[in-house]
């Protein structure tokens, strides 16, 4: 179980209320502050079928580590169809940073 001390630091760059942290999540959320700037890109391409029959979608996930200790999600996809769409979304609470660390470990 993270000390009372840990949880003070940590409170001061993640918003850790209301979070049960075992040591794990601590360790994850102390080389989370100590990784700002830090980018990971992941790159996709599939096939899939569609009312207009087979087409291939490209897609790029893009994980940063921002200066105000929160984390940003950038998704974009195209297809070759012409399609193409993207979505931005930025993590604060610290459990959602705990997930997404754990299923990309890359990015620290």
């Amino acid at each position: 179980m993270a000390t009372k001390e840990e949880r003070d630091y940590l409170s001061q760059y993640v918003d850790i209320a209301s979070c049960h942290l075992n040591d794990s999540d601590v360790d994850l959320l102390m080389r989370f502050i100590d990784s700002v700037g830090n980018r990971y890109i992941e790159e996709d391409s599939f096939d899939s079928w569609s009312s207009d029959g087979k087409y291939t979608r490209n897609s790029v996930t893009e994980y940063i580590i921002e200066s105000d200790y929160s984390l940003t999600r950038n998704s974009s996809y195209q297809d070759d169809d012409g399609a193409s769409g993207n979505y931005s979304e930025n993590i604060t609470n610290a459990r959602d940073i705990i997930n997404v660390l754990r299923e990309k470990p890359n990015l620290l």
